[in-house]
């Protein structure tokens, strides 16, 4: 019998680290001027120590390194929240863009905008957690009106229903409002450009637990993976349990969205990504998804600069083209199982 080699978690984090840091490498010098390694240090160096002779490339290195750390943390922040949705729900299409968590993030910040409550990522941040739970909730609750509960398919098809749905209110609300369109129009295409790495800031409490819980969570999801019964019979608090692992995830969709604006399909295909070379634990592809989630959104925000010069296509834009496949694949293997 032939067995599968899987890689370590070990191996894992050293092999991450490396593809992270040439993902990170090139979305500082690539760009409608390329750079050169050398070019990339002095810039560096002069960002850091402000000699004015590096001015030039500390200006063109500073400017992408702010993209390239939101890069890092979007990326982070997308791929466990989908890996842990994932595992919570038992449905290998769920995603925070797929279950609606997106859409209904970004109408709570539409809101906001309109009734003129926030003013920037500190407000939109708690909104966009508010909206994200809300529509989780939703989603799940409609779900499980069904015999069979809530099924793989029938929480896909939900939150597709919830995000026409909240995307229809979105653009009632922004014909009506000049104002709130002129700010939610470049936010709500997902993007790293342009925003300060400050903005990190804003987002880093929330952030932080919500990281903490969701990484802490792998055996909550292996457990969650062998059924209810089981989960009880080991002697975990189910509804708890649950119910801390989705507030975490949630906050991290929050969180990715108040920074970036709905980035898609990152949270889908990395966990599928991942057990083809780590296995089913959740322990492990957790792990790789603190890697690979980010150098996914570096990688796409990179080719998105280079693919049409001199314009640039926002990284959500170029995850959703790429994803789009991935999730026609995804489809067609859980029908035909």
């Amino acid at each position: 019998m032939r067995t599968t080699r899987r890689l370590s978690p070990g191996t894992t984090s050293l092999v991450g680290l490396v593809v992270l840091g040439v993902a990170a490498l090139a979305s500082v010098a690539v760009g409608a001027r390329m750079l050169d390694p050398v070019t990339v240090l002095r810039g560096l160096q002069a960002v850091v120590t402000g000699d004015p002779s590096g001015e030039v490339a500390a200006g063109i290195v500073g400017a992408r390194l702010d993209r390239t750390v939101i890069g890092v943390v979007v990326g982070v922040a997308v791929a466990l929240s989908g890996t842990a949705m994932q595992g919570l729900t038992r449905n290998p299409l769920a995603d925070p863009g797929i279950l609606g968590v997106n859409s209904g993030a970004a109408l709570a910040v539409v809101v906001g905008l309109h009734l003129s409550v926030v003013s920037g990522v500190q407000g939109y941040v708690w909104l966009a957690l508010l909206g994200g739970l809300v529509a989780a909730a939703v989603v799940y609750g409609i779900a499980s009106l069904g015999p069979s509960g809530p099924q793989p398919l029938t929480m896909a098809l939900t939150g597709a229903a919830v995000t026409a749905g909240v995307t229809s209110v979105i653009a009632g609300i922004l014909v009506a409002d000049r104002g709130a369109l002129e700010t939610f129009r470049f936010w709500q295409v997902g993007s790293v450009a342009g925003r300060p790495a400050d903005l990190v800031w804003g987002v880093l409490p929330l952030l932080l637990v919500s990281l903490v819980i969701v990484l802490a969570s792998g055996p909550v999801l292996n457990a969650t993976a062998l059924g209810e019964d089981l989960e009880r019979a080991l002697g975990q608090r189910v509804l708890l349990a649950r119910g801390v692992v989705a507030l975490g995830a949630v906050g991290l969709a929050a969180a990715a969205v108040a920074l970036a604006g709905p980035v898609a399909f990152v949270g889908l295909v990395v966990p599928h990504l991942l057990r083809l070379v780590v296995g089913p634990d959740y322990r492990r592809i957790l792990l790789g998804s603190l890697f690979l989630g980010p150098t996914l959104v570096l990688v796409t925000d990179t080719l998105g600069r280079i693919v049409l010069p001199p314009t640039e296509i926002q990284v959500g834009i170029m995850t959703a083209v790429l994803g789009a496949p991935a999730l026609i694949v995804l489809v067609r293997r859980a029908v035909l199982r």
